[in-house]
């Protein structure tokens, strides 16, 4: 028998996802305004902090983090450095970027001291409508389950959850074997026997390089087709980004699709780290 979660009918404030970004925003807004506490709820139906990062790292075999020890979703810039004190080889070169387990575990604690388990709604979110009252608006949530949910204020946490096929995937006519041809989102490494097997991978990005170096140590022959030269970068996106250099001239430019090509252009494309 399936228990059925109950919602409040309204809230204050919707996070839609409970990844990585959704959690330091939580713990950023409680740290500024402790009465947002039980005013808003968290909904991923999966239920807990951190379920799709946990299972896209271990099922890529991601040993580290891309980015340094002081992005982290707790407000203290720190705090993942002293966690560490007891585990220091768990900070890889350069820069510091924590190991997989080390990162997770680091989460984990910061759900716990900020008593955010009880957060997380275990329900999807199907729609949302735009709600007009006396000039005040609204938003109507609907749940997976039924439910309506009137809230104040919707933040979207669901990163890429948009799989991206290409258009011939579509019109290719002969029957083939689904596990074949599949999306880096639907792989599992820790399942798969490649020994001796020809894999074509599509795609520079950093996923790309985790499944190459996942499927070689399975002894399969890899190709890698990408649309231009290999990028090879340290970070996603050059250091500035992440203070006043970059940011400020971001935060000042009030048109949202503007805001997007600024965030393309500052990717420009996936890259590979060095190693």
């Amino acid at each position: 028998m399936q228990l059925t979660t109950t919602v409040p009918a309204t809230i204050d404030l919707a996070i839609i996802g409970a990844g990585p970004h959704a959690l330091t925003l939580t713990t950023h807004l409680l740290q500024k305004r402790q009465r947002i506490r039980g005013k808003f709820l968290v909904f991923d139906p999966s239920g807990r902090w951190m379920s799709q990062w946990e299972h896209q790292f271990k099922a890529l075999e991601i040993p580290h983090l891309r980015s340094p020890a002081v992005h982290h979703p707790d407000p203290n810039p720190f705090a993942l450095r002293k966690f560490a004190q007891s585990r220091p080889d768990e900070l890889f070169a350069p820069y510091d970027l924590p190991g997989t387990q080390l990162f997770e575990d680091f989460c984990q604690d910061v759900i716990r001291v900020w008593q955010l388990y009880e957060q997380v709604i275990p329900l999807a979110v199907k729609s949302i409508e735009p709600l007009r009252d006396h000039l005040r608006l609204r938003f109507c949530l609907c749940l997976q389950d039924g439910q309506e949910v009137i809230a104040r204020r919707v933040v979207l946490a669901t990163s890429s959850a948009q799989i991206q096929i290409p258009d011939w995937v579509n019109q290719i006519q002969t029957v083939y074997p689904q596990d074949r041809l599949c999306h880096s989102q639907t792989i599992d490494l820790r399942k798969l026997q490649l020994m001796g097997k020809r894999v074509l991978i599509v795609g520079g990005g950093l996923t790309s390089g985790h499944l190459a170096v996942g499927a070689i140590s399975r002894g399969a022959e890899v190709h890698l087709m990408i649309r231009r030269q290999l990028s090879e970068k340290l970070f996603d996106a050059e250091p500035g980004w992440l203070g006043p250099k970059y940011l400020k001239g971001f935060f000042a430019q009030s048109d949202w699709e503007q805001r997007v090509m600024m965030i393309q252009q500052a990717r420009n494309g996936g890259s590979m780290t060095p190693a």
